[in-house]
């Protein structure tokens, strides 16, 4: 115990600094304050929940999970996300009662996060990378228990995203011009992966299509992109090198961008869901939305090439996450139905005719006025913006008064 509140003093300090720095949230930078925020509140979430509910972990049973038992995206999704850790602790069913009773359809629960830990288990490991299984959760268990109450299990993974892989293997990371391992923060651990390393894309194609065959109904990635933060000007994907090298080859080569790499890894994730009969969605900055020039480029988020292999598209809709004045609005973060209602319009406009877009919206109270008004603004966004729905975001997972709040409305 006296560890984890060392870790968790310290994850706190680390947050309060960072809310204290006055760095303006312009639009460059606001991606990365939404990075550092969910690592903070992941982290904290994480530690509170693995401490408190240790003697609650189960070791997995063998249940089989038929791919027509896959349920299917509602008309319209009513969602929370949750933990990996929340998922196996003992308040497991009771979250779930109220999330029931206030309509909820769909629970997004992590099986890989953005530290890289996996929660379930896989036939094959390797042995560099082996510490980072924390087996914790039994998927064909959790998707039973979630079907029994006619909720849809998804199963959310984090991608490029990955401290413990980046830490293991700096061959995984991208690199520098010089051809050193490169490193957005140097004051923070480094996180990401080559997004273009074909080892990469194995492996966590890998792990989607275990989800799939143990039965979730949707895959749900998250950091499908390239990093915004730290010096990309001096970043060398894997990507870019080969092309160097092809282009020497044949004159006629066309160099790659971003875009493309995520599109054509999204083809290959789509491949293995159809497989599976599973659904396959993408979470995307609620910024990308509206798909500025500068953003598509450095995301490789372009929503229309993305969609195209998607069931559904998840933006990030958070207000506190926007510069003030961004819209005019003088209040930005305190008047989300704005800014959710102008981001699932402009995500709608952008994706397939065949993808739904269901948003994820604050359920916290992280720089704004949380109360009811607020909360409903939101879905009330949605509805009106032609939405297919929402996904409520707490990272410490703590929705009862938001679950009430949504009973009553």
């Amino acid at each position: 115990m006296k560890k984890w509140l060392s870790i968790l003093a310290a994850i706190i300090i680390v947050g309060c600094v960072q809310e204290n720095s006055g760095v303006k949230k312009d639009t460059s930078e606001q991606e990365q304050l939404n990075e550092l925020k969910k690592t903070v509140e992941e982290k904290v979430a994480e530690q509170v929940q693995n401490s408190l509910n240790e003697q609650s972990i189960e070791e997995p049973e063998q249940v089989e999970i038929n791919k027509s038992s896959k349920i299917k995206p509602y008309a319209f999704t009513k969602g929370i996300y949750l933990s990996a850790y929340s998922v196996v602790s003992k308040r497991f069913p009771t979250i779930l009662d109220s999330a029931q009773a206030a309509g909820i359809n769909t629970v997004v629960f992590d099986l890989k996060n953005m530290n890289g830990d996996v929660f379930f288990s896989v036939p094959q490991k390797d042995d560099l990378r082996d510490d980072r299984y924390k087996t914790i959760v039994n998927i064909p268990k959790v998707v039973k228990t979630l079907h029994e109450r006619n909720m849809r299990a998804v199963s959310r993974i984090v991608m490029f995203h990955d401290q413990f892989s980046a830490a293991a293997d700096s061959t995984l990371r991208i690199q520098t011009k010089d051809g050193n391992a490169w490193q957005e923060n140097s004051r923070r651990k480094a996180s990401w992966l080559d997004s273009s390393n074909p080892i990469v894309q194995a492996d966590l194609l890998y792990l989607i299509e275990q989800a799939a065959r143990k039965g979730v109904d949707e895959v749900q990635l998250d950091y499908v992109r390239f990093p915004t933060g730290g010096k990309l000007s001096d970043t060398s994907f894997h990507f870019m090198r080969e092309d160097s090298l092809a282009v020497k080859r044949d004159t006629n080569y066309v160099y790659r961008v971003k875009p493309d790499i995520i599109e054509d890894f999204m083809e290959r994730a789509q491949a293995i869901c159809d497989d599976y009969n599973t659904t396959l969605a993408a979470d995307i900055f609620a910024i990308v939305a509206w798909q500025n020039k500068t953003d598509v480029a450095n995301t490789g988020q372009d929503i229309h090439r993305l969609t195209k292999h998607l069931q559904m598209l998840h933006p990030m809709i958070y207000s506190s996450h926007f510069a003030d004045n961004f819209g005019y609005r003088e209040d930005v973060s305190n008047e989300p139905y704005f800014i959710v209602y102008k981001g699932t319009k402009l995500s709608k406009n952008y994706s397939d005719e065949n993808c739904k877009v269901v948003p994820y919206i604050q359920a916290n109270s992280w720089r704004v006025n949380y109360k009811a008004e607020y909360l409903q603004a939101q879905i009330e966004a949605i509805r009106e913006a032609g939405g297919d729905g929402y996904l409520l975001w707490n990272a410490s997972n703590k929705y009862f008064k938001t679950l009430s709040w949504i009973k009553d409305y």
